[in-house]
């Protein structure tokens, strides 16, 4: 106990109390604890921009595809509508007057006019005028040459038509007669038609889109605006740029973009958004990171300024408590309200009440020590004596002699484990009879827990060695097929016995020795019982009765020790 003491010393004095370091020492270790955090934040941030990014490519590019296929679906529905007008059987028997009636009625209100031209560029009905028209030649030469070359339908790119005042294209439809086309039908539109086919894409602000026809021309462009894409009108008709649609020169230097050409009409879908619309978020966490990561310092500093504070004054009196005990004073507990340093200081008040009670107990074992010590060296003549008196030579006496001392050691050993107050009957009968097997099957130990006080260990134990001995050299452990049992009781009378059977057959001593002095004459006397000896021809039976007061040690447990 006294050893330990200076380390505790050591610990509070030098790893606590250090007053010009604590508040230093507490804001570093949480700023430990926060600079892991704040970087795996930083990092979870990285990935988050990259993560973004790869979105916004893939959102920019199925974006590009959707409004595509939106005007796909326009133009193949004015196709449709063609196919079906240019199957007309009006056309077939050249009644082209109800052709211009039925055709006019059939496009009312969509918006879109048709014009039936021959192979020389005459338009013979024209939905927008009356019949017969009265028009110049259709302008768009190169597409009625295609449809009459190809025999297929043709989307031409964008022009502007004055009869109309704006931009418009054109759906050609060959009307076949036999083998050969004989007229073309061309379906007209405003290229503003399209304006109701994306404005309805949910898409975040910023984003752009611009529709291309094959020769570059600009068909549509539209900027999101409120969550919905809205047409400008004041881009390039020849070779636009998507920048002219973002409209703002230092987000358009750096753009997502992806493009889409149709396979129907050749036009090239463009959509594209600025980095910097993708960045947002991504800057907004930074510079949240940051005011975190300020604000947590600053109350990291705060705090441990606060809780430095509050830690100085009871770590000083942890330290002078650890004083006083050094110096072998009493120590009192410490009043405080943090539960880790009151702790502390209720440890070293007891480490102190257990000082000064482990002193008064090492004073008592040495009186009691010496008090043994006494026992022991009267027992120890009287053995002497008594060997001495039935030896008849001296290497008979020194073997005599010799074992019961060993005899008085195990008992001894078994004593001192238990501080020298009590040994449990059957530890004491194993210990004795070890040398002799006593955890072979020819040893047979039974009996309840019963607990016995030194005196009566070592005169039991020496009584015990004794019958082993004289079991080993002549008895039932002398042979094999012997067996000793030996049992006990623990009521009012505490009861022992020793049983041998399958040994050689036995016969009484003819004059009592040494042995018998152990075994029964100071058996006997040392615990005020009785002892009987029995040479019954199939073994020695040896049995102890005492009374339980003689034996009892402590208040023992129910039980039942059995061993073999």
């Amino acid at each position: 106990m006294a050893a330990l003491l200076p380390r505790w010393r050591r610990l509070v004095l030098s790893r606590l109390w250090r007053r010009p370091t604590l508040f230093v020492h507490l804001v570093t270790f949480a700023l430990i604890v926060l600079v892991p955090a704040l970087l795996f934040s930083a990092f979870l941030i990285i990935q988050f921009s990259q993560q973004q990014q790869e979105i916004a490519a893939a959102q920019v590019n199925d974006t590009a595809e959707i409004v595509s296929n939106a005007i796909d679906r326009e133009i193949y529905g004015l196709l449709t509508s063609g196919r079906v007008l240019a199957a007309s059987p009006t056309l077939l028997n050249d009644r082209l007057q109800q052709f211009h009636d039925r055709t006019a009625a059939a496009l009312a209100g969509t918006a879109t006019t048709a014009e039936l031209v021959d192979r020389n560029m005459n338009v013979l009905v024209d939905t927008q005028s009356g019949f017969p028209p009265v028009v110049p030649p259709f302008p768009e030469r190169s597409l009625v040459d295609r449809v009459f070359g190809t025999f297929q339908p043709t989307v031409s790119g964008v022009s502007f038509r004055k009869s109309r005042g704006e931009f418009v294209y054109h759906v050609a439809i060959p009307v076949k007669q036999g083998a050969k086309v004989k007229y073309a039908l061309i379906l007209t539109k405003a290229t503003t038609s399209f304006e109701s086919v994306i404005a309805d894409r949910n898409l975040p602000t910023k984003w752009s889109a611009i529709i291309k026809d094959a020769l570059g021309k600009r068909v549509f462009a539209a900027v999101t605006s409120d969550g919905r894409m809205r047409p400008r009108q004041s881009i390039s008709y020849d070779n636009p740029s998507i920048v002219e649609t973002v409209g703002n020169a230092r987000m358009a230097a750096d753009l997502i973009e992806a493009s889409t050409v149709s396979s129907l009409s050749g036009w090239t879908t463009t959509v594209a958004v600025p980095s910097a619309v993708i960045g947002r978020p991504v800057m907004r966490s930074w510079l949240l990171l940051v005011a975190a990561g300020a604000l947590l310092l600053a109350f990291c500093v705060a705090l441990g300024i606060t809780v430095g504070r509050r830690l100085a004054e009871p770590i000083s009196q942890l330290a002078r408590q650890a004083e006083q005990i050094g110096r072998g004073e009493p120590a009192t507990v410490i009043s405080t309200d943090i539960a880790e340093i009151g702790q502390v200081s209720r440890v070293l008040a007891q480490a102190s009440r257990e000082r000064r009670e482990a002193e008064e107990q090492n004073r008592f074992l040495m009186r009691e020590m010496s008090h043994r010590a006494k026992n022991q060296y009267a027992l120890i003549a009287a053995i002497a004596r008594r060997a001495a008196n039935e030896s008849s030579d001296t290497t008979q006496f020194l073997a005599t002699l010799s074992e019961a001392l060993n005899s008085l050691a195990r008992s001894a050993d078994l004593l001192s484990s238990g501080g020298w107050e009590s040994v449990s009957m059957a530890e004491l009968v194993k210990n004795q009879l070890q040398a002799f097997g006593s955890n072979s099957e020819q040893i047979v130990i039974e009996g309840p827990e019963l607990p016995l006080n030194a005196t009566a260990a070592q005169t039991i134990g020496l009584a015990l060695h004794e019958l082993a001995t004289n079991a080993a050299k002549y008895g039932a452990l002398s042979r094999p097929e012997g067996h000793v049992t030996i049992t006990w009781t623990a009521e009012e009378t505490v009861t022992l016995s020793w049983r041998e059977s399958g040994g050689p057959p036995v016969t009484p001593p003819r004059h009592s020795g040494f042995g018998t002095l152990v075994t029964q004459k100071m058996t006997a006397r040392g615990l005020g019982g009785s002892v009987a000896m029995d040479y019954a021809a199939t073994g020695v039976v040896w049995t102890l009765t005492v009374p339980r007061e003689s034996v009892r040690s402590c208040p023992e447990a129910n039980g039942v020790a059995r061993g073999r």
